[in-house]
């Protein structure tokens, strides 16, 4: 699915995600590529996010950004993304905000 169909609270998932660091945002917006439906995306984000969440020091190690931050600090922020997308996949798609296309 193209980023464009996403609606505004989905497509925020990608904007947050650079908040906490910025190949995390590539990855996310990336991954919408060959998925179905915007729920689909979805869900393949909170499987990211419990992976890195999981081993948060090696993403960062395998990304070179060990050196540059805090694991703690990107922890939290990986927490409050996925906080933030089962958020969105609670909310009925149709609450959700008109996609920038359709």
């Amino acid at each position: 699915m193209d980023t464009s169909y996403l609606t505004p609270m989905a497509h925020e998932v990608i904007s947050l995600a650079g908040e906490v660091l910025d190949v995390l945002r590539s990855e996310i917006g990336a991954s919408a590529t060959g998925k179905k439906t915007e729920d689909d995306f979805l869900r393949g984000v909170q499987l990211h996010l419990r992976g890195i969440l999981r081993s948060a020091r090696k993403y960062l190690e395998d990304w070179n950004y060990l050196d540059d931050g805090n694991v703690r600090e990107f922890r939290v922020g990986v927490k409050k993304l996925l906080t933030y997308v089962d958020k969105t996949l609670a909310t009925p798609y149709d609450q959700r905000g008109e996609p920038e296309f359709k």
